[in-house]
């Protein structure tokens, strides 16, 4: 089944370019505008659809098709009307951010993020084109949420999470070095598998308060749903971590076994994915955000 293609420095300087928040109510989260969203870019990236006219990607682990999928996700980011930043960190390495400024000088920093390649022999599907659209659909919900914020939030696309979580090391690494006040790291990893149908995430290693806002933010949204903690350490959380961020890793059932069962499998494809259960997560994961950055206590929507 063909989908239709979606298209759309330093971080300081960037910021500058990034778009600031005046006051107005925030809109609804439009969970259907969000799956359709999701839909077109999964189906892009793990090469269900072309990613560009007469391009199918077999996975994301070339350097050939690495390039394609940044230039993909940048136009996808000044499509929300983000101004797409570029961290080349190595030959093959390169990470893709976007900044969604509050217009307070010297504010802290949130950070959401999921690693945009694949294992070599898998169209990676759930692994991770799941998380890549579980982030740009919070990244287009908030560009239209103008209500004051106290925090700018970053949307990062890392690369190499498959080789040994390199380009999250050195997102991690740019940020320390720059002195970066951060308040929390998130970062998304599968997030399309709920085969028991009962919508439950699970946080890896949360930082302190992590769990509470999380579990504050379903009550707000009146969502019933179990949240798990687990001590996994696989994923882009920990290279924020080993540098003393406060970060917090959220995926589908990873430990609790209700798992897509394809992972680095050729089997990881979009007809696994349930992307209801995606859109419900990223509905939560944006009212974490708003909560978080608006530094204000939950509240129904």
């Amino acid at each position: 089944m063909k989908r239709p293609v979606i298209v759309g420095a330093g971080i300081a300087a960037l910021a500058l370019l990034a778009t600031s928040c005046v006051v107005r109510r925030a809109p609804a989260f439009d969970a259907p505008a969000a799956t359709a969203l999701q839909e077109g870019i999964v189906f892009a990236l793990a090469g269900a659809s072309e990613i560009r006219p007469g391009v199918s990607l077999a996975n994301r682990s070339t350097p050939e098709n690495k390039k394609e999928v940044r230039a993909y996700l940048a136009d996808l980011l000044k499509r929300f009307g983000l101004a797409p930043g570029r961290q080349a960190y190595s030959a093959e390495g390169e990470n893709v951010y976007a900044i969604l400024a509050c217009g307070r000088p010297s504010a802290d920093l949130i950070v959401l993020g999921a690693h945009y390649d694949s294992a070599r022999n898998t169209p990676g599907a759930n692994d991770n084109a799941t998380g890549v659209a579980a982030v740009a659909a919070v990244a287009e919900h908030l560009s239209h949420v103008k209500r004051p914020r106290a925090r700018d939030i970053m949307f990062v696309f890392f690369d190499e999470e498959e080789r040994g979580l390199r380009g999250s090391r050195a997102f991690a690494q740019m940020l320390h070095d720059e002195h970066r006040a951060v308040h929390s790291v998130h970062t998304i990893d599968q997030m399309g598998w709920d085969q028991d149908g009962d919508r439950a995430i699970e946080l890896e290693l949360p930082y302190e308060g992590a769990v509470a806002v999380y579990q504050a933010a379903a009550r707000a949204l009146a969502m019933n749903i179990v949240i798990h903690t687990t001590t996994e350490a696989g994923s882009d959380h920990s290279a924020f971590r080993r540098l003393g961020f406060r970060a917090v890793g959220i995926t589908e059932e990873y430990r609790n076994h209700d798992t897509t069962p394809y992972i680095h499998r050729p089997g990881d494809t979009v007809d696994t994915v349930n992307f209801e259960y995606l859109a419900s997560t990223t509905r939560l994961l944006a009212r974490v955000m708003e909560m978080i950055a608006t530094d204000r206590p939950a509240e129904h929507h």
